[in-house]
């Protein structure tokens, strides 16, 4: 295993410019390392010129270290037959973080629904015990720009699909796999790929650490097959195999942390603070403090009888379902690119959803799957969806009602990311009610 402080003199190639690029050119120029770097954005290549040399005959150069950003596709790059021929080589910033600590607790979080939202419930249970706690990795802050010398530090680190995809080199004192529904099918190429990668989070796992696999809502019990078929130690990984029933009064817990969904959350979150010493007193603070994360299940305004939702970051249906759960009389936005081989099915929901606002350019799609099942109306623009919504719920005057924008798909069709659609839904919603 390669630490930063072993890099010096090796030769590397960071290639991907991004959040996490700048973050691994910056720790290897510290640590005394040959960096050459390149980009597929001309833009980002200009950026960094002047200060690292970017090879634009790098896939005809030979190198001791190959750093991929989790956002490149090694496998259907134009110079995919380099990465082949260098698949020995290739490692991540994660693989060089977890080689460089020493004996600080790493808390891993992947799902494919929900990770950003337990790394910051564990994060806030750990700051309020006091404990020296660090958040990053896909939330926010790269893991090499956090203090990975520091010594008595803790680690929360979010990792994607993509991110435990190319990584070798894991360690951790906890990993939790929340869910897995399929997505990223595009990049991994089958369901049962992806299962794999996220998998991958317990390659790591110390002997003396534990893990959390999510079974809840593993229907036909595909992840457990993976599990088995790659023959992963069970020792020490938790299966919860249902959702579970242990008793906390409803009032204690957070309006950001309702819903069936979370009883698993809070269970895992429970057992961490047990194995990190944290008072009852401080759990308790934390789940009923807890703010929640902007474009997840986020309440920006009530007024009257109708209760506006923005849940921008649902971009597959899974992730939809858990707000079609939690509320009743509602209106639905929903629509833009769909996930591959992603389905629509709300017959269970029938009774719950007023009427479906489809927006985007893939209209067909969630029509097909719908129309059969619930009312709706094809409203191409999130502003149209937003206006037919007020109007339709004066149909219903004397009820509490939700307009929801829950899209159960990504935004690129229209939108820069699910910020910028959950942004734009914001200002709709202050503007027109």
């Amino acid at each position: 295993m390669l630490s930063l402080e072993q890099c010096s003199q090796k030769k590397f190639l960071v290639f991907g410019l991004g959040i996490s690029g700048n973050a691994t050119l910056s720790q290897l120029q510290k640590n005394k390392a040959n960096i050459e770097c390149w980009d597929d954005s001309k833009q980002l290549r200009k950026k960094f010129k002047d200060r690292y040399r970017v090879n634009k005959d790098w896939f005809k150069s030979s190198y001791d270290f190959i750093v991929i950003s989790p956002g490149i596709n090694i496998y259907s790059h134009s110079k995919k037959c380099f990465f082949q021929k260098n698949k020995n080589k290739i490692i991540t910033d994660l693989d060089l973080f977890c080689s460089s600590i020493k004996n600080q607790k790493v808390i891993m979080v992947t799902g494919t629904n929900g990770k950003s939202t337990m790394c910051k419930l564990i994060y806030e249970l750990l700051k309020n015990s006091k404990k020296q706690v660090y958040i990053g990795g896909n939330y926010g802050t790269p893991v090499l720009a956090l203090p990975y010398k520091e010594k008595s530090a803790i680690f929360v680190l979010e990792l994607s699909s993509y991110q435990l995809d190319y990584s070798s080199r894991l360690s951790s004192s906890v990993s939790i796999l929340l869910n897995v529904s399929p997505d990223h099918i595009e990049r991994h190429e089958s369901f049962s790929k992806y299962i794999s990668a996220k998998l991958k989070i317990f390659k790591g796992l110390k002997q003396t650490g534990i893990g959390f696999l999510d079974l809840s809502n593993d229907k036909q019990s595909i992840i457990f097959k993976v599990l088995k078929s790659e023959k992963y130690n069970q020792k020490n990984i938790k299966l919860i195999k249902k959702n579970i029933h242990y008793y906390i009064k409803d009032d204690l817990i957070s309006a950001q942390l309702k819903g069936l969904h979370f009883k698993n959350f809070l269970y895992i979150v429970l057992q961490i603070a047990k194995l990190f010493k944290v008072s009852n007193h401080a759990y308790l603070k934390t789940v009923k403090n807890f703010k929640g994360l902007p474009h997840r299940q986020e309440i920006i305004k009530i007024k009257n009888n109708l209760t506006f939702i923005n849940d921008s970051k649902a971009t597959n249906f899974s992730s939809t379902e858990v707000a079609l759960n939690n509320y009743k009389n509602i209106h639905w936005i929903v629509g833009g690119l769909a996930k591959a081989k992603d389905k629509i099915i709300v017959g269970k929901f029938r009774k719950s959803i007023l009427k479906a606002y489809i927006i985007g350019k893939n209209i067909n799609f969630f029509l097909k799957q719908i129309k059969n099942t619930i009312k709706y109306n094809a409203s191409r623009s999130l502003k149209n969806a937003l206006l037919s919504a007020l109007s339709e719920a004066k149909n219903y005057p004397n009820s509490k009602q939700v307009i929801l924008l829950s899209p159960s798909a990504a935004s690129f069709d229209q939108y820069k990311n699910f910020e910028h659609r959950g942004n734009t839904f914001k200002q709709l919603v202050k503007k027109y009610s």
